[in-house]
């Protein structure tokens, strides 16, 4: 039993960490939209948004590959607990 509850605790870690990190991916994306269609006149604020955009597609994708990779292993941990109980 003391297995169960430590693989839904990671897992729950997990799904707050990965809310996390959406969020934030979120909240990057709307901080460069709005640097870049901004109408302001100093260009590196512009071309800063436009990082900010571009690191959040990157972290869009790190996140799903590494969401699917931490659902596996709980999934594998899980068939695990099963076998051992």
């Amino acid at each position: 039993m003391a297995l169960s509850g430590l693989i839904q605790a990671i897992a729950l870690a997990t799904t707050q960490l990965s809310l996390l990190a959406t969020a934030l991916f979120a909240l990057s994306w709307v901080i460069g939209s709005l640097l870049k269609g901004a109408p302001i006149p100093f260009k590196e604020w512009k071309q800063w948004g436009q990082g900010l955009q571009m690191d959040a597609i990157k972290a869009t994708f790190e996140l799903a590959i590494w969401s699917f990779i931490g659902s596996l292993v709980a999934w594998i941990a899980y068939l695990i607990s099963l076998s051992v109980t």
